[in-house]
């Protein structure tokens, strides 16, 4: 039995597949039947024996055997290890200028975003210009930028700063606060956030995930032409209740997809273009249509891994949770807040996962269908 050991949760979540998340560290492992006796036996053995495995371990060679418990005690080790929460130099604003600012309204609630030059626009406002407005504010966010760092600020209240390779964090942080300011809720409030695209059409709801690259963003695009309604593009925060919000900008429609989105929405060519970096080249930020319908949070069960070539076949078919939290896990964000913690993995048992490959539109759209 291993003293002082943190709470753990941990979970069957599939045929011959489990998940055990431990909560001084906030790290998930998935593993099958036996390692989790392995495990949970090493952590104490009076409540956890292994029984039921005997026969299984005995066939293990020694030198394998001994190698597996020394690489459990690693693990354990590891997972029972105080995660540390980055530490962000404070910053005072006081007498700064923040001469560049912009608004936008989404659920009836107004933010301002004061930069402090013109160009940190460019970080956040492409995305949002759909929602832009000149209403009163209720909030005031501030982004500086200073010594090659990006520092963010909530009414004046420091909340962290980042450099140039953290820009991803910053971009997390930023669409966080956002989301929780427009749904009126508290970061505390939230379980998950997914590096995902929710999508409804009427009772049904689905989210894309995949590497980026993959096409979730066309896919999107897509979707959203054949009447199903946006509800996050590329990243779809889920409450502790299971729902996933509304997170309000802009599908982001990469070069290569240009001519197809024009097909798609005759408007496409009247938006304006922006150039990211040299890997991801130049953009364009379709808004949501939703076709009349603006949906605000819904329960998503269903998630398909996303994968689009033209030399792939159009199939699809589920997968292993195990596998499928495997590509979702290092993308996202998961609180470590022990209840929120069984939020996330009562939400793994109660979903489908799905690989979706295609090459063709029209018979992607008839899979998809089918799952409905």
């Amino acid at each position: 039995m291993i003293k002082n050991f943190s709470n753990f949760i941990s979970k069957k979540i599939d045929t011959d597949t489990n998940i055990i998340w431990f909560e001084k560290s906030n790290k998930y492992i998935i593993i099958n039947n036996l390692l989790k006796s392995l495990i949970l036996n090493k952590i104490d053995s009076n409540k956890y024996p292994i029984n039921q495995f005997s026969s299984e371990i005995n066939e293990l060679e020694p030198n394998n055997l001994s190698k597996i418990f020394n690489d459990i005690d690693s693990l354990l080790k590891e997972c029972n290890t105080e995660s540390k929460e980055k530490i962000h130099k404070e910053l005072s604003i006081k007498d700064e200028k923040f001469p560049y600012y912009s608004k936008f309204k989404f659920n009836n609630r107004v933010v301002k975003i004061e930069y402090s030059n013109k160009d940190l626009r460019n970080l956040i406002d492409p995305k949002f210009m759909h929602i832009k407005s000149e209403d009163n504010e209720q909030i005031v966010f501030r982004v500086q930028e200073k010594n090659k760092r990006i520092y963010l600020f909530k009414q004046d209240k420091f909340i962290g700063g980042w450099g140039i390779s953290e820009m991803h964090e910053f971009q997390g942080k930023i669409s966080m606060e956002l989301t929780s300011f427009f749904h009126n809720m508290q970061e505390s409030d939230w379980a998950a956030v997914f590096h995902g695209s929710t999508l409804s059409k009427k009772n049904n709801c689905l989210m894309l995930t995949g590497e980026s690259g993959n096409g979730k963003s066309s896919l999107s695009t897509i979707l959203m032409a054949n009447n199903f309604s946006l509800i996050a593009d590329d990243f779809s925060p889920m409450s502790n209740e299971e729902l996933h919000y509304n997170f309000p900008s802009a599908i982001s429609i990469k070069e290569g997809f240009y001519s197809s989105a024009k097909n798609l929405f005759k408007s496409f060519d009247e938006l304006e273009e922006y150039y990211i970096n040299d890997i991801k080249g130049n953009v364009k930020y379709l808004p949501a249509t939703n076709n009349n319908e603006l949906i605000l949070y819904k329960r998503c069960n269903k998630v398909l891994n996303v994968k689009f070539g033209h030399d792939l076949k159009n199939e699809i078919k589920t997968v292993n949770k195990g596998k499928a939290l495997e590509q979702i896990l290092p993308d996202a964000w998961i609180s470590k807040d022990l209840n929120h913690a069984k939020s996330f993995i009562d939400w793994v048992k109660s979903s489908l996962f799905y690989d979706l490959t295609y090459n063709d539109n029209d018979k992607m759209l008839k899979m998809i269908k089918d799952i409905f």
